[in-house]
């Protein structure tokens, strides 16, 4: 595993999940509370997999029954968790061995299904899974007039990266 590039792809992630919640506050919340509330569904659902996996890598129980919570938190709210549960996936990757990422983790789905994953999978599950739900939302975003945030690597690592 490569930890220099994984830390990377997850700061990009820190970053773009931010720049999606702050387009996200910049709709109206009543002339689209709906489309509003959606989006911050979709982000809230990124946020509960990437505790769920988090709890998974570290063989604790993540105590969700589903994969989003009865209740919807602000955009400020999901910007606090997701940041801080990101670093922690920062810091965990900063401090792996090769033998940590090569780890099988077995586990049980919030379904009740058994799962089994590498701890390199898992982080590329969290990477990759944020993608999907953010491009929604971006579409979401563009749908109530406003700017989505440019969701590419590349604007990252020329803009904020280096």
């Amino acid at each position: 595993m490569d930890k220099d590039r994984i830390v990377t792809l997850l700061k990009y992630k820190r970053w773009i999940d931010s720049e999606t919640l702050k387009g996200i506050t910049a709709i109206d919340d009543t002339a689209d509370a709906g489309k509003r509330h959606l989006m911050l569904r979709l982000m809230n659902h990124i946020y509960v997999v990437d505790r769920i996996f988090e709890a998974n890598m570290s063989g604790e129980p993540h105590g969700y029954t589903a994969l989003n919570t009865p209740e919807t938190p602000t955009a400020e709210a999901l910007e606090v968790s997701m940041t801080a549960c990101t670093e922690r996936y920062i810091q965990r990757v900063s401090a792996m061995t090769p033998a940590d990422a090569d780890e099988v983790v077995r586990f049980t789905f919030v379904d009740g299904g058994h799962g089994e994953m590498r701890v390199s999978e898992m982080l590329d599950h969290v990477l990759f899974h944020g993608t999907y739900h953010r491009g929604a939302v971006g579409w979401l975003i563009g749908e109530c007039g406003g700017v989505p945030p440019k969701d590419v690597l590349t604007v990252f690592l020329r803009d904020h990266h280096r």
